[in-house]
């Protein structure tokens, strides 16, 4: 072989190796993929079947469960053990005229016997929330599947309620009565009283009152403050007013009218809770934190400066001067009063604020004295003009 064939047969040899390998890891990895998904397989059916353990388990125990709590198989001392359970409910709980009434008995595919009773009779609301309750505390594998309450016109209501109650195919004829309450009801019938008597199934959700005020309110010392807490109740309720805390001995609020009165002796700050209470039904309560200032009482009123009072000299003329039989007479009238003086010598006289007398008349003029001055007022002269004059003069 020559140099090339040497070459080819080395090539050819080496694309063998090469194939072989690739051909055998090819395989290899086919056998790991494979062996892991039946590694998967396994264990999906081992979680499939864990799970049926443990759902079998449950059913075992669920199982268990309706057992203690069903009516024995027999059909007879089934219906006569429940219904006679029913008459000592119904009666417990003074309902009038009450019929407990077989309606019908069934097999439901092997597994169970449905019983079926209507009970009727009068009521009230309470009592019948009462019966519900102990109803429903009994662990039978019972319900109430229809319920009808019609009010009455003289009150309370007459109720017809149809009831189901199983029987297990195979439980056993001489199971005893339940007597332990069930765990599904609160044993205390009073909080399920409380909730529905507290509630008006004819009107809106009652909404509690609203504080529109101030967050704060003024009180002067030494002063009873009456100060109305505007409260508005959105239904119109009557709303009866508290405060949550013990107050101090200075502070009273009305209970009816909601007013507020603060009698400090002394100037402080302090915080007063108030509760609003509305007469609906349910009730509803506001609380509202109010701060109180006892503050010292404002400056009294600057009075107004006294407007003079308007002067009868300023408005008064000598409008004539008149001979008598025997003297002159000086008459002068007082515009403001629309009265006329007739003044004779040695008169006196006060007009406004001028007080004198008369010193002479004579046809020319009169001549008046006040306060030791004298001067002369002659005819449509003004008075009060005249007797400044004095003064400066």
């Amino acid at each position: 072989m020559n140099e090339r064939e040497k070459n080819l047969v080395k090539i050819i040899g080496t694309v063998f190796v090469l194939y072989l390998l690739w051909s055998g890891y090819g395989r290899y990895q086919s056998a790991v993929s494979q062996r892991t998904k039946q590694i998967a397989q396994l264990a999906s059916k081992q979680s499939e079947l864990s799970e049926k353990v443990m759902m079998g388990a449950i059913a075992d125990g669920t199982f268990g469960e309706y057992m203690a709590r069903s009516l024995p198989s027999n059909p007879e001392a089934a219906r006569s053990q429940y219904q006679q359970w029913l008459l000592e409910l119904v009666h417990d709980k003074g309902m009038d005229n009450v019929q407990v009434d077989f309606t019908s008995s069934r097999p439901v595919g092997g597994i169970y016997q449905k019983v079926d009773f209507r009970i009727t009779g009068a009521t009230e609301l309470p009592e019948l929330i009462g019966m519900m309750h102990d109803f429903y505390a009994k662990d039978y594998l019972h319900r109430i599947r229809e319920l009808s309450i019609v009010p009455v016109k003289k009150g309370g209501f007459t109720v017809t309620m149809n009831v189901d109650v199983v029987a297990l195919a195979n439980a056993p004829n001489d199971l005893p009565e339940r007597s332990e309450p069930s765990y599904r009801v609160d044993a205390d019938a009073d909080a399920y009283i409380a909730a529905i008597m507290n509630r008006n199934l004819y009107e809106p959700p009652n909404q509690p009152p609203r504080y529109s005020g101030g967050r704060s309110i003024e009180a002067v010392v030494g002063r009873d403050s009456p100060t109305p807490l505007t409260f508005k109740d959105p239904e119109g309720h009557d709303v009866r007013f508290e405060l949550a805390e013990e107050p101090p001995e200075f502070v009273r609020l009305d209970p009816r009218s909601g007013t507020l009165r603060v009698n400090s002796d002394v100037t402080q700050e302090f915080q007063l809770l108030v509760r609003a209470i509305d007469s609906g039904y349910p009730q509803q309560t506001t609380e509202q934190t109010i701060t109180v200032r006892v503050v010292d009482p404002p400056p009294p009123p600057v009075a107004p400066a006294a407007k003079p009072s308007f002067d009868d000299a300023s408005q008064t003329v000598l409008t004539a001067l008149v001979q008598g039989r025997d003297d002159w007479t000086a008459w002068m009238h007082v515009r403001t009063r629309d009265q006329t003086l007739k003044l004779k010598i040695g008169d006196s006289f006060e007009i406004g604020s001028l007080k004198g007398t008369v010193f002479d008349v004579n046809p020319r003029y009169a001549t008046l004295e006040i306060d030791g001055r004298r001067f002369e007022l002659r005819p449509a002269g003004n008075l009060g003009v005249a007797a400044t004059r004095s003064e400066v003069d």
